[in-house]
């Protein structure tokens, strides 16, 4: 299932969007083990906004193999629609769970051979480096990243944790923000 929100001020819809020639679309990505965030900005380094943003989700009930197709599938979609100039996909976090990274890297190789096909420039950015250019402290809390991208774009609300992360990707890829 794919899940996706727009910005009060803008739509996912690339058919009605001019786009400006000094303006990219970065797409983040945040893979995770059951919910990949996703977040698309368009801008320059001086101003940037939140074009949409969301979580693909294959089923649980399905097999590991079926959930990465499906989630591939969702991605294909996604890059389709939205038509971004740069992906920027999270890379892992080596934790204490072995079975956990697993799972992960399973995701990222299914995210990362859509990629691949795509063809497009693709950006990798530790979390650590972009926690620390958004909120200052690159240990900074899933929360406290939201609570800064909803700021930052001016959302009505906080966007997703993952959907968050992935915001906050893109944008540092856009304002070249990284420490």
């Amino acid at each position: 299932m794919t899940t996706s929100r727009t910005s009060g001020r803008t739509s996912t819809s690339t058919r009605s969007c001019s786009r400006s020639a000094e303006l990219a679309r970065v797409l983040g990505l945040d893979p995770g083990s059951r919910t990949t965030g996703w977040g698309l900005v368009e801008g320059d380094r001086r101003q940037a906004r939140a074009v949409g943003y969301g979580c693909l989700s294959p089923r649980r009930d399905s097999s590991r193999a079926s959930a990465l197709a499906a989630l591939a599938a969702q991605l294909q979609e996604l890059l389709d629609r939205l038509t971004p100039d740069v992906v920027v996909v999270e890379t892992p976090f080596a934790g204490r769970f072995p079975k956990a990274a697993l799972v992960l890297a399973e995701t990222r190789g299914a995210l990362l051979a859509v990629l691949g096909r795509w063809g497009g420039e693709v950006v990798e950015i530790e979390p650590a480096r972009v926690k620390a250019a958004v909120v200052g402290n690159g240990r900074a809390e899933k929360r406290q990243v939201a609570y800064v991208v909803r700021h930052t774009f001016g959302l009505d609300r906080e966007p997703p944790a993952d959907a968050a992360d992935a915001l906050a990707l893109a944008l540092c890829q856009i304002r070249g923000a990284l420490p």
